[in-house]
């Protein structure tokens, strides 16, 4: 029996693209800065550094796009502005402990910001050291120090707040307070409840009581119970009905089984490439008759399908085209109802053909081939302008 092997695409995109890019959330984040967003900038900035940890001079973030990438850097100086001063230290010493700042080639403003921020926070302890002189303490300045002298002194000690400094914290906390319970109550949101945890407990760090934060908490625990029993849930192994034999005539003998005949509208649908109506018609076999023969092999060249396409997805985000169209090349040549395979196909021909200058007419052709396939499955079918390159849907697009 031919049984070519076709893939299915069962998640569109990788579950990661739900949220930002991380290159989305630095951008976002070092404009923050900028706007003097402190508590903002820091969420971004964590965001980022969550998936790429790394910072790097004229980095790659999607098809042939690159940033100078500094998130200690403009974290450190959020830090610092909210009076985080543990903090900001541990961030800009990372920065320049790193050294990619020195071959930061489009922010040119990186260098000059460090050495900045890295004399801020070496000033506090040099003006200790110098106050702890005795000819530089006033011993009793409301009882004979000038008064010159006693602004001079309040101006060499950054850490001694002013009173009307007091409300400025306040101010800072609460934004600092809105800031990571919104961010908190967006992950939960997604599901991803470790980081919307991390979240609230922040929320708490800075208000103990903070009514919202503490509910959010409980609904995580129910949450991640409720997942737990759903994981640990299998479908229940129906035992497989006796076959039913009908009446037999003479000269004939029945050989139908339970479920024979579900199984050749699968295999029918697998072979015309109509592979989500296959799945879902292997499924209902593999429920009421689990060990019937040859279900096992084509559930597995489904599977393995499905992670051949998420993988080739995923090749394609992370830039590794070559990749990206050997995985998607398969499923290419038999599928005929799922545009997504030949769209992502399409894009990794496209930004191959880009890298190699516009040059190699192969590579133009086997995407436009690919993606007038994915027009004859679906007219209507649009690229995401969010997380594909203007160059490729203009290549694409005949632009």
């Amino acid at each position: 029996m031919n049984k070519p092997f076709l893939l299915i695409l069962f998640l569109l995109l990788p579950s990661a693209l739900l949220r930002a890019e991380w290159y989305e959330s630095y951008e976002n984040g070092r404009k923050a800065v900028q706007k003097g967003q402190w508590q903002q900038a820091v969420t971004l900035l964590t965001e980022a550094l969550n998936d790429q940890p790394d910072s790097k001079a004229n980095k790659k973030t999607y098809n042939f796009i690159f940033i100078d990438y500094f998130p200690y850097l403009y974290r450190g100086i959020a830090y610092y502005r909210l009076g985080d001063m543990a903090n900001a230290r541990a961030d800009i010493e990372k920065a320049k402990n790193e050294g990619a700042i020195e071959n930061a080639q489009r922010d040119k403003e990186a260098p000059s910001l460090l050495a900045e921020y890295v004399g801020l926070l070496q000033k506090p302890a040099q003006q200790i050291a110098q106050e702890k002189t005795p000819q530089n303490t006033p011993q009793n300045p409301s009882s004979g120090a000038p008064k010159s002298d006693l602004k001079k002194t309040e101006m060499k000690n950054p850490d001694q707040k002013k009173p009307e400094t007091a409300a400025s914290d306040q101010k800072a906390k609460k934004e600092r307070v809105s800031t990571s319970f919104a961010a908190g109550v967006d992950f939960f949101k997604r599901d991803d409840l470790d980081r919307a945890e991390e979240q609230f407990n922040s929320v708490l760090g800075l208000e103990s009581a903070h009514p919202g934060a503490r509910n959010y908490l409980k609904k995580i625990q129910v949450r991640r119970q409720k997942l737990e029993a759903a994981a640990a849930v299998r479908p229940r192994e129906i035992p497989a009905p006796a076959p039913h034999e009908p009446a037999a005539t003479e000269g004939t003998h029945s050989t139908d089984t339970a479920g024979s005949a579900l199984f050749r509208d699968a295999v029918a649908l697998f072979n015309d490439g109509k592979i989500g109506q296959a799945k879902a018609a292997f499924r209902s076999l593999q429920t009421i008759a689990p060990s019937y023969p040859e279900l096992g092999n084509y559930m597995g060249l489904i599977s393995s399908a499905e992670e051949n396409v998420h993988q080739g997805i995923t090749a394609y985000f992370e830039g590794e085209y070559r990749v990206a169209i050997e995985k998607l090349g398969s499923p290419s040549k038999n599928w005929n109802d799922n545009p997504h395979v030949y769209a992502f196909l399409a894009c990794s021909y496209a930004a191959e053909y880009l890298l190699a200058g516009g040059e190699n007419g192969n590579l133009k052709k086997e995407a436009r081939d690919a993606f007038g396939k994915v027009k004859g499955i679906d007219p209507r079918y649009e690229l995401d302008r969010k997380l594909i390159s203007p160059g490729i849907i203009a290549l694409l697009n005949g632009e």
